[in-house]
């Protein structure tokens, strides 16, 4: 059996930098290190970052404020925060490591610039995301936050007044393919968009490391006959990686580690492909394909 390890399958820049900021403040002071939150969407990985002494807050207000945080030093996750979080946990005395995504800043400077000069904000992605409630922290939540195109119709039909201006930022995780279909459906499926609209405004958001990930897994899946997708189940780019697998009709499965691998599922497969989330480490891509090297 041949075995294709995606390129792009370990860490991404941006939580190579959390993890990095993460332990240096633990080498610091192991006894008061927390994040808001899992710093990244990969259980194995928090679960070590845990074991080694790490506590995760919640990142509700009215559960930090029962929480004793003064003195702590609070790594804020890739995803980021919002500003009034932000100051929230500065006047409780923490001590903030910024462990914001340099991607995920420039989609939240974008989002606030967008809103300053008066155009009426989308944002494709998740509006359960954390990233995406950060963002809409940055901007008093004056945008409309849209993954499928009935979201962006009901929008429209319930305005009371003409549209003039519209400006269109994505999640920086999104699936190419989705945010081209959205922007798409403007024209194509909301009549008014023509007739009432003077100004668009697009500004790409979307992380390179990403884009990369998505053409690599896009191009794996035709020339495999299985696909493997490693990444946390709540992680939204694992999951937009193994949509664009199926999309080319290739199997695909997506697991967190090597012991939920199956090998029965690769009964007669002469290539499989291994891809990996943003949040997967190296090692949990290189335990899985050890596994399939010694099943055969």
């Amino acid at each position: 059996m041949e075995i294709a390890v995606a390129k792009h399958a370990g860490f991404c820049p941006g939580v190579k930098r959390a993890i990095r900021m993460a332990e240096s403040e633990l080498e610091k002071a192991p006894e008061a290190v927390c994040t808001l939150g899992p710093i990244i969407h990969n259980p194995h990985v928090v679960n070590e970052l845990q074991e080694r002494g790490i506590r995760i807050l919640p990142d509700d207000k009215a559960t930090l404020l029962k929480s004793h945080i003064t003195g702590t030093h609070i790594v804020i996750r890739s995803h980021g925060i919002s500003p009034d979080l932000q100051q929230l946990l500065m006047e409780r005395g923490a001590h903030l490591v910024d462990a914001t995504c340099p991607t995920v800043k420039k989609a939240q400077r974008a989002a606030i610039r967008l809103v300053k000069e008066g155009y009426n904000l989308f944002i494709v992605g998740n509006a359960e995301h954390p990233e995406v409630k950060a963002i809409l922290g940055h901007i008093d939540g004056e945008a409309v936050v849209i993954s499928e195109p009935h979201e962006l119709k009901n929008w429209w039909s319930n305005q009371t007044r003409k549209v003039r201006k519209v400006g269109l930022i994505a999640q920086t995780t999104v699936d190419l393919f989705m945010f081209r279909n959205l922007v798409d459906e403007l024209i194509t499926e909301v009549p008014e968009f023509v007739s009432e609209v003077l100004e668009v405004k697009v500004i790409n958001t979307l992380c390179r490391n990403t884009l990369a990930r998505q053409s690599e897994a896009f191009q794996l899946a035709l020339s495999s006959d299985f696909v493997l997708v490693l990444g946390g189940r709540n992680s939204s780019n694992t999951e937009f990686l193994r949509k664009i697998c199926e999309i080319t009709g290739t199997r695909t499965l997506k697991i967190e580690t090597a012991d939920e691998l199956d090998l029965a599922f690769l009964e007669g497969v002469q290539r499989v492909a291994i891809l990996g989330g943003a949040s997967t480490p190296n090692t949990i891509v290189e335990e899985v394909r050890q596994k399939i090297v010694g099943s055969g």
